[in-house]
């Protein structure tokens, strides 16, 4: 039997709320620096915020799924 776990949906918006800003501040102080880790930095936002906005608006959001061993299994 597996169990879905995700998180409450105030906590993956706040996480969401959080990336988003984190972005913003990315772009407004690393554009124009010739420095492509901004640009990875921001593609890690961008994933950041997508995930908890899926997790917490989607019906089959999890983010992890736990499985329960029989016992008679090891």
């Amino acid at each position: 039997m597996a169990y879905k776990v995700k998180p409450s949906k105030p906590v993956a918006v706040f996480s969401a709320v959080g990336g988003l800003a984190v972005l913003v501040f990315v772009l407004v102080n690393g554009i124009g620096r010739g420095n492509g880790f901004i640009w990875l930095w921001a593609a890690l936002c961008v994933g950041v915020v997508g995930f908890n906005l899926w997790a917490a608006f989607s019906k089959r959001g999890a983010t992890e799924v736990v499985e329960r061993q029989h016992a008679d299994k090891p």
